[in-house]
This record gives C-alpha cells, sequence and structure tokens, in this order.
C-alpha cells in the first residue's frame, strides 16, 4: 500500500514539473526557435478565436497568416496588443519585446510576446512541454509590409477582456 501511495506522488510531482517549465526561446542572428504553447487563461484564448474568426471573415484577411499577441503591464493592469502580421513577416519580431512562444487556433498561429519592460510571468496565462518547437527566420528589416498592420487593443480583466481600440482595419478588407 505504501509503495502504491509514493508511486502515485511520484507520477503527480513529475507530472507538475512537466507543465511547470518555461518553454524554450533560442534566439540567433537570422532565426529564433519557439516552443509550441497552449492558453490556460480563457479571456486570451476568446480573443485568439475571436481575432482569428474577425481576420477570417474579411475579404483581405487571407493576406494575414499570422498575428502576435505582446503583454505588458501598466499601472498595475495587464494590456496586450494583436497585430495581424502579413505574409512578409514584418513586425513578427520588433525590438523591445521577449518573445514567449507560439499556437495555434483554428490554423491561425500566435506568437506570444512580452515587452521588456514589463515582468510579466506568462507561465499563468500559458502551459508548455517543450517538445514541441519551430524555427522561425527573422524578416529582412529592409522590407516594409504593403499594408499597415491591423492592431487590436485589449485590457485584460480577470475572466474576460475588454478592447479599448483597434487601428488600420481597413487593411483588412470588407
Amino acid at each position: 500500500m505504501i509503495k502504491i501511495k509514493i508511486l502515485f506522488i511520484f507520477i503527480i510531482f513529475s507530472t507538475l514539473q512537466v507543465f511547470a517549465n518555461p518553454p524554450k526561446t533560442k534566439i540567433e542572428d537570422k532565426n529564433v526557435t519557439l516552443t509550441y504553447i497552449e492558453i490556460k487563461d480563457e479571456a486570451v484564448k476568446f480573443v485568439a478565436f475571436d481575432i482569428h474568426n474577425m481576420i477570417l471573415r474579411k475579404n483581405k484577411g487571407f493576406l494575414w497568416p499570422a498575428t502576435k499577441i505582446a503583454f505588458f503591464k501598466k499601472g498595475g493592469q495587464l494590456y496586450f496588443d494583436v497585430t495581424a502580421i502579413d505574409n512578409s513577416w514584418s513586425n513578427m519580431f520588433c525590438a523591445g519585446e521577449k518573445p514567449y512562444g507560439y499556437f495555434v487556433v483554428d490554423g491561425r498561429m500566435f506568437i506570444a510576446t512580452s515587452k521588456d519592460d514589463s515582468d510579466i510571468d506568462l507561465g499563468d496565462y500559458f502551459s508548455c512541454d517543450n517538445e514541441i518547437e519551430r524555427t522561425f527566420y527573422k524578416p529582412d528589416p529592409s522590407v516594409k509590409p504593403v499594408a499597415k498592420n491591423p492592431v487590436w487593443y485589449y485590457l485584460h480583466k480577470g475572466t474576460m477582456a475588454t478592447v479599448l481600440d483597434s487601428v488600420n482595419m481597413i487593411s483588412l478588407g470588407r
């Protein structure tokens, strides 16, 4: 009986350790290697599905295959910006942002980042097992996007997120 209890406790602690690992991020000159992460936070999950569906419904939405969510704190509150990324991959990795990992929602890729000046533990919002990695090549900084990137600004409010503003929606078409 004691052996079963010890085995059970060992399994619990080893499982918790796997899910507690932060994602591995490797940044080099020309590429960035990110780990696949899963969304734990319901508000972030809802926003990701909502943004994906919004882009999908627009007639130029196919030009924006990826998105980036940049988290930051201001005045003790958590904010995040969601930026649609076009096929040139411009603005995917920007100075002043620290990549955390990537996730996929209905075929649309999202890169999760935090702004360097914000001390945010994204482990509260995402889980990671460090099994799946993907290398992304940094875009040529001289290549600029054809149109301005659509951006949505959100305030995280516990179990929900509030849209504060959105800009450059005309780039998505009707």
